[in-house]
Parts: structure tokens; sequence; C-alpha cells
């Protein structure tokens, strides 16, 4: 079941979301003496990080990856971790570790083997939490519509065992890597974050249909094993 958080500003929903976060981590820690979370690129994540980067937290005991990447340098301003090296991974979080989706392949193709291997070794599975953003096309982490229907089928029912998926939509200039799936699905939480009327028409259509190649975020919205909530606010926070 879906519980949607429904806010008219982008600051309250920042502020109710920093809250329920911590809550998680701390129960994690508290719990198994570790924590772990993905995260989303986007707008909307940076002052996400912003805020969370400042909170006093057994950040040593956290460990942070993506849901999916650009294959661009991780100095790019498309890089989703130089986002999470820039705005999370600062102040009192700097202690977090982080694991990363890039590598030196040339390709994200190239770089399949390897990924697998990191998280599978790196990370502590379930995850805790899932941040995951959405597109107007439904598309969620890099599981994009307008991928090439194989590469898509890889990244939604990959091979057993599977983490992550190349990525290479038409709605995007670069390559992709995600985690997939079943990936973002074996988590504790997922929180899916969208801001603005558009988005919200998006997850309505998602959420009323049942064709997951259609919009991929659909494999998310309609699976009942998973607890998601769906944080949602008319602007985007200014905070």
């Amino acid at each position: 079941m879906i519980h949607e958080h429904t806010f008219k500003s982008g600051d309250e929903m920042l502020a109710a979301m920093v809250v329920d976060t911590v809550t998680r981590l701390e129960e994690a820690i508290a719990t198994r003496g570790h924590a772990s979370m993905a995260v989303a690129g986007g707008r909307f994540p940076q002052p996400l990080f912003r805020k969370l980067s400042a909170v006093v937290l057994d950040w040593e005991k956290v460990t942070i990856t993506l849901g999916d990447d650009r294959w661009v340098g991780v100095d790019d301003d498309q890089s989703n971790e130089k986002l999470v090296r820039d705005n999370l991974l600062i102040d009192k979080a700097a202690a977090a570790t982080f694991v990363s989706l890039k590598t030196g392949h040339d390709s994200p193709e190239d770089a399949v083997a390897d990924l697998n291997d990191r998280l599978a070794t790196q990370i502590s599975w379930p995850l805790d939490i899932v941040y995951l953003g959405m597109g107007d096309d439904g598309h969620t982490a890099s599981l994009f519509p307008s991928s090439a229907p194989d590469d898509l089928k890889r990244g939604l029912y990959p091979e057993k065992g599977e983490l992550v998926a190349a990525a290479r939509p038409a709605v995007s200039p670069v390559p992709r890597i995600s985690m997939t799936l079943p990936a973002l699905l074996n988590a504790r939480y997922i929180g899916i974050h969208i801001t603005g009327q558009s988005k919200w028409s998006t997850y309505e259509t998602a959420k009323n249909g049942n064709d997951i190649a259609e919009m991929p975020v659909r494999g998310i919205l309609k699976q009942t094993d998973i607890p998601v909530d769906l944080w949602w606010s008319a602007e985007n926070p200014k905070g």
C-alpha cells in the first residue's frame, strides 16, 4: 500500500522527510548496528542532502549509494555522485561510507560485472531506505520507457543476482547505469519524492495502470511487499 504525504509547501515536505529519514537511520543503527541508503539525483535531493548533512547521527555507521547515475566523470555537473559528494557527504555526514556506481570503464555495459560485485560485497542488503524520483514519462532511477526493449527488460527483469543494468534511453544525451528493479525492491522502505502538479498527474496515471514497461515506476507502485511513501509538494523547497 502507498502512503501519500502531500504538502503545499516544499519546505514543509523537506522538513518532514528529514525527520523521517533520520528516524529510520537511527532505528536501523540501533537494531542492526548499521544503516544503508540509496538516494536519487535531480533537483529536489540537493536541499534534502544539505539538511541531512548537518544532522548529528552515527554517520560512520551509515553506507550511502545511488539508485542510478549518468555515465560521466564524477566531477561532471551531470553526475549524481558529484551531487551527493558536494551536498550530502559534507559536514557531519562526511563520516558516512559512499559506494559509487561509477568505474573507469568506457561504457556502463562494460562495468556491469564489476558493479554487481561491488554492490554485493560493499552494501548490507536489504537497503534500509531507497529514495527515488520519477519523471513525467514514468521513469524511475534510470529505468526509462524510451530505452531499447532489451535494455529495459534487463533493468526490470534481470538475470538472478544482477543488481545493475546499463541504460541508453532515447531522452538522455549520455548513457546511464541503474540499479535493477529487483535491487531497488531489496529494501525495507522506499520513498518517492516529487513536486508540482505535472508530477502528481503522472503519479496518478502510473498508479492506475499496470504496464510496467510503459511506466517503469509502476514496478515500485504496484508491488505490495515493500512499504512505499509518496512524498509530494505543490512547489519545490526553497530551503
